[in-house]
């Protein structure tokens, strides 16, 4: 049966899966085929109550042991075209998908579209970001992949949110700056730039950081997306600036001169062609 059949035999299902994953008695009921739509609707049962999320979680673990990658992809596929089909409505129970799926390709795609998909609020447009955001800060076990999608998504309007990383404890921070693998955009340097400047001490490993991301730049850029996606009848991103990678360098020289010895600096100009 569709998850998208608006009628009370698909609710009466849903709800029944969303009980048996709540249920410790029955949970492991669930058979592997149950598990990617049970997932779903113990999401959207409580997605609305945020201090729920760590049931959501919690069952996340079990549906990770249940079922197989591909399985989960589809689940979160069905997931996101639920939301897009209700204009946002039910954008949370993208968390679970993001916050505790082991595979980063799959945490970095549900982030992408939570951050994308999530209803705004009336005090703020971004609230799939927001949200994220803050869940990053806060929790002690910040998923790089996630880090990286809200990153990818190239909008200055995302740092505000973002950089609040920069007051993590700075071996929480070393430890995610050492697994980061962002894009090369006027988002990613600029939040790299703040941790710097919040945590000097990290100087090596944001040396060896920029070192990557050089690696795999080849345009710095800055634009603007259509958030909420399906708010939009054909969302395209629109582009700001644009600069070369040796272009780019010298709009972060002068906060790399306050914090990087000339060793690493002369490291950086050759990995930016500067």
């Amino acid at each position: 049966m569709g998850l998208f059949q608006d009628n009370f035999a698909m609710l009466s299902e849903l709800e029944r899966l969303a009980a048996m994953v709540r249920d410790p008695a029955r949970v492991h009921e669930i058979g592997a085929d149950e598990w990617p739509l049970a997932m779903i609707a113990c999401g959207l049962v409580t997605c609305n109550d945020p201090a729920r999320l760590q049931e959501n979680l919690d069952a996340y673990a079990i549906f990770v042991t249940k079922t197989t990658p591909a399985a989960r992809k589809g689940s979160l596929a069905q997931l996101v075209k639920f939301i897009t089909s209700r204009k946002g409505d039910g954008w949370r129970a993208l968390l679970p998908y993001t916050l505790a799926e082991p595979e980063p390709a799959l945490s970095r795609a549900a982030a992408m579209q939570l951050a994308t998909l999530a209803q705004p609020s009336s005090q703020e447009k971004l609230a799939g970001v927001a949200e994220l955001a803050q869940l990053l800060v806060a929790r002690d076990d910040t998923p790089a992949a996630a880090v990286e999608a809200l990153l990818s998504l190239s909008d200055m309007r995302v740092l505000p949110f973002i950089s609040k990383l920069a007051t993590l404890p700075s071996e929480r921070l070393a430890a995610l700056v050492a697994s980061l693998n962002p894009a090369g955009n006027h988002l990613s340097y600029s939040l790299v730039l703040a941790v710097l400047t919040a945590q000097p001490g990290l100087a090596e490993h944001v040396t060896a950081l920029l070192e990557r991301m050089a690696a795999v730049t080849t345009a710095v850029i800055d634009l603007v997306l259509p958030i909420p996606t399906w708010s939009f009848a054909k969302p395209a991103p629109q582009p700001l600036h644009g600069w070369s990678r040796a272009e780019y360098f010298p709009r972060m020289l002068p906060t790399l001169s306050q914090h990087l010895t000339a060793e690493q600096i002369s490291r950086l100009r050759v990995a930016f062609g500067a």
